[in-house]
């Protein structure tokens, strides 16, 4: 599976380094592989799953109006209902999530 990485351009080479940074080949270092060597690049199962997450979730909206919409409405109008006990039960689910360290 092929995935893109944003912000990354190959057709674009990177700015040049300025003198002082350059470095001449040491004649000491040795070969490190043959005259017609390419670099490869593998990307994992887990960064591929990554990427297709990152798709998915920029698909989503942030918002949904209509959701806003209905309860500004509702609001506006005093029939906005809070259940003390779905908001109990959230919480609870909730700290079920965090370690078990959290409390100290």
């Amino acid at each position: 599976m092929s995935g893109k990485i944003n912000g990354v351009n190959s057709n674009q080479p990177a700015s040049a380094p300025s003198a002082a940074g350059q470095r001449a080949p040491a004649a000491s270092s040795p070969a490190t592989g043959s005259a017609g060597a390419t670099d490869s690049v593998q990307i994992t199962d887990t960064a591929s799953h990554l990427i297709t997450a990152e798709q998915a979730l920029s698909e989503v909206p942030v918002v949904k109006p209509g959701r806003v919409s209905r309860i500004s409405n509702s609001l506006a109008d005093g029939s906005y209902k809070v259940s003390a006990e779905r908001v109990a039960d959230k919480l609870l689910k909730f700290e079920r999530l965090l370690p078990e360290d959290h409390l100290e």
